[in-house]
């Protein structure tokens, strides 16, 4: 088992955290609570799911669960540069990094689901 934090995939993870706390705090005030909290505690949870996935016996719930925050996540990006709370370059950046996790988390879960579990 690899540390966490030297994982590509925490690596991204905490990018796109870090992009996303930028993008939330220029949001009008009225949409950076609900949404832009929301972004935020998305990205948050991606972090905590790489760590626990590291650290479980079986990893494909929590890869699944990744999978599935991060559909959300780019539901919630996607609404956010419509209502232009962020600008396109923006949304480029934030779903090249999604992509990035969503391959990597992918493919964790394919090695996992062809290795049994200890």
């Amino acid at each position: 088992m690899a540390i966490h934090t030297q994982l590509p995939i925490y690596k991204v993870a905490y990018d796109l955290l870090s992009v996303a706390t930028d993008y939330v705090q220029n949001m009008p005030r009225q949409f950076r609570v609900a949404i832009g909290g929301r972004v935020r505690d998305l990205c948050v949870d991606l972090v905590l799911l790489v760590f626990k996935a590291n650290c479980a016996r079986n990893k494909i719930p929590l890869l699944d669960t990744l999978l599935e925050r991060l559909e959300e996540l780019n539901l919630l990006l996607r609404l956010c540069r419509d209502k232009r709370f962020i600008s396109t370059g923006q949304y480029a950046k934030a779903i090249e990094l999604t992509t990035s996790i969503g391959k990597q988390a992918n493919g964790w879960r394919k090695h996992n689901a062809s290795s049994p579990v200890a």
